[in-house]
């Protein structure tokens, strides 16, 4: 994953947010983006409902981005199990769900980016606290502990506490299935979004 492109990508994009907003301190911004962050992780978690005990049928869809497919013969609804995005592309339900899941890890990607921009850290890479596992079972125990290491962040002191966010933000990815090409293009595909919403006054 190539950090130095996607951190000065982030950059000038915050410029360009930042241009247009109220001023505010450093350390104001940085407790928003701690907070955007959480909102972020809490989205993929709601995405992929592995938390979700008591349901069955896991996973959600972004119903503004996909639609679904009613396939009729004669007049009868025979299958409903394909979505179509806006170009006319269509899915079926499971890759309409992974879409979905890697667009939101890629927002909780922005964040972590702006924060690593904000205080000065280069990322050069993951894996510094954490092995690489596929413990399913830990799941719930990553969001849990990210949300702590997020929670008591310092502005002050916060390289160490970062280290270990993206350790931990990229063990969990690595459970969903989901590899850092797909996390990186997802970054790029969602950044050209961003500037077309700032144009549109998002």
């Amino acid at each position: 994953m190539n950090f130095k492109k996607l951190q000065a990508m982030q950059a000038k994009l915050d410029e360009a947010i930042l241009a247009d907003k109220a001023p505010m301190t450093a350390e104001e911004r940085f407790n928003k983006t701690l907070v955007a962050l959480i909102v972020e992780i809490a989205e993929v978690v709601n995405t992929v409902e592995h938390f979700k005990f008591w349901k069955d049928n896991k996973g959600k869809i972004d119903r503004k981005r996909f639609s679904v497919i009613h396939i009729f013969q004669e007049e009868e609804l025979v299958d409903v199990e394909y979505m179509e995005d806006k170009t006319g592309v269509q899915y079926a339900d499971w890759e309409s769900h992974r879409l979905t899941l890697i667009e939101e890890c890629s927002d909780a990607l922005h964040f972590i980016l702006s924060l690593a921009n904000q205080v000065d850290f280069e990322i050069n890479g993951i894996g510094t606290h954490f092995e690489i596992t596929n413990d399913v079972d830990s799941l719930e125990k990553n969001v849990l502990f990210l949300n702590q290491v997020i929670g008591l962040a310092d502005f002050n002191h916060f390289h160490s506490d970062l280290e270990m966010i993206i350790d931990v933000f990229f063990i969990y990815v690595n459970q969903l299935g989901i590899s850092q090409q797909e996390l990186e293009q997802a970054y790029y595909d969602k950044n050209k979004i961003n500037y077309e919403r700032l144009e549109n006054g998002y």
